[in-house]
């Protein structure tokens, strides 16, 4: 009776000790799980020092709002450059290559030269969400295009987010010049699309490996191109006047003429 006793209370033992070993390793695993989540945390912080300013920008163009269509566009197109100059500076303070360095200067320039000129534009009035909303799916697909976007380094990290960037600007100007923005502002509009396009080709031919100032003579070209063919389909060139401008001009001239006689 005392042997059963002894082995009944070794097998308890051995129990306990095997419990208290499982609880050990659990414990050393979710140590693991947390401190590994907390590494992953920091490598996506330093893999995309961008999110902040990202979504600080999504924001602010989701918010803005103005009285028509082409105060809409206005109004969000500066939070979009914004969102740029942003990114730019933290780009330079992540000891960007060369031609990225010269990159995001420029568009710091560029973008703040562009904010003051749209400024000119704004008018008050009613706020008119309809008019917001028609910019919804542009905005919504550019953030998604440029949360997605990775690369090797900041530098490369900048320059796909800054690809997307461009191309929201060229789609949020189709946007408003399909729905029948007129005056100074449609002519900003088209040169604000003209300048991302031309600059989203820039960013393009420096990821295939060119230098800035190769990608910035492919880009030239191709805005050439697209401006050649967009003119054969009978559509207007940012920068070119319409057949119904033209008329316009020559209908004022010969009032002009008939009020001297």
């Amino acid at each position: 009776m005392n042997h059963l006793v002894k082995a009944i209370a070794v097998l308890m033992a051995a129990t306990a000790l095997a419990a208290c070993g499982s609880g050990q390793n659990a414990n050393n695993n979710a140590g693991e799980v947390t401190a590994n989540s907390d590494m992953n945390a920091s490598a996506s912080s330093a893999a995309n020092p961008f999110a902040d300013a990202e979504k600080d920008m999504n924001d602010k163009m989701m918010a803005a709002i103005g009285s028509d269509t082409g105060q809409s566009w206005a109004r969000k197109m500066i939070e979009h450059h914004q969102g740029a100059i942003d990114m730019s500076r933290i780009v330079l303070g992540q000891n960007p290559s060369g031609d990225v360095a010269k990159m995001a200067q420029e568009a710091i320039d560029k973008q703040t030269k562009d904010i003051a000129d749209i400024r000119k534009l704004l008018k008050e009035g009613a706020p008119d969400q309809k008019s917001a909303d028609l910019y919804r799916p542009a905005m919504m697909d550019m953030q998604q295009h440029m949360m997605a976007a990775t690369g090797a380094d900041a530098s490369e990290v900048y320059m796909r987010k800054m690809l997307e960037h461009h191309k929201g600007a060229v789609a949020m100007s189709d946007v408003a010049l399909k729905n029948g923005v007129s005056g100074a502002l449609r002519a900003q509009i088209q040169k604000t699309r003209a300048d991302n396009q031309k600059d989203a080709a820039t960013v393009e031919a420096m990821l295939s490996g060119k230098s800035m100032d190769q990608a910035k003579q492919r880009s030239g070209s191709a805005a050439a191109e697209t401006s050649a063919a967009t003119a054969s389909k009978g559509m207007p060139v940012p920068g070119t006047k319409t057949p119904e401008h033209i008329v316009h001009d020559v209908n004022n001239m010969g009032n002009m003429d008939m009020n001297k006689m």
